[in-house]
């Protein structure tokens, strides 16, 4: 990002002011939700080399459904719409003429890079009472492999996600 903003911290969430709605257009009707909650990590406001002087490096995140089929490039166009609007909107600036360099990820590109299950990030859904008991193990059969992140137990977030590297590595040097 060309230029940068005192009033972004190293996390910032934008929420949606229907949040309801939201999770309702991601698990009901598999679609992006018109006033997505928005994150913006910009890890140059803690580490100043990652980006050039003058400059900072957003990535930045909404919600999305898994991909069960949907037009992928229509949400993309969408999402990155709706995005930019609430952006602007918030900080009070045109966000997009400040966009240098662009990537993106989507459901699509994840489970192509990783193999993910439907291009989730934190694996199969855990919305249902008994998801963390399908949740798999941070051990495997083959000896010295060992799962860590949000698909294995205990699931998704960075503190389970830091518990499960914490279970694995208590397995690796023999702590139970």
């Amino acid at each position: 990002m060309n230029g940068t903003d005192d009033r972004l911290d190293l996390h910032n969430i934008f929420f949606s002011d229907t949040y309801e709605a939201e999770f309702k257009a991601l698990f009901e009707s598999k679609t992006l939700a018109s006033d997505p909650t928005v994150y913006v990590h910009v890890s140059s406001k803690m580490k100043k080399d990652d980006a050039p002087e003058g400059k900072e490096n957003w990535f930045v995140m909404i919600n999305a459904p898994s991909n069960s089929g949907q037009d992928w490039e229509k949400f993309r166009k969408d999402a990155r719409i709706l995005i930019l609007e609430k952006l602007t909107r918030i900080l009070g600036y045109s966000v997009a003429s400040r966009i240098e360099v662009e990537e993106y990820l989507d459901p699509i590109r994840i489970e192509s890079r990783t193999s993910s299950f439907a291009g989730a990030l934190y694996g199969a859904s855990s919305n249902h009472r008994s998801a963390a008991f399908f949740r798999h193990a941070n051990f495997s059969i083959i000896k010295g492999l060992y799962f860590v992140g949000g698909s294995v137990h205990p699931g998704g977030g960075i503190p389970l996600c830091l518990l499960s590297a914490k279970i694995a590595t208590g397995d690796l040097i023999g702590e139970k």
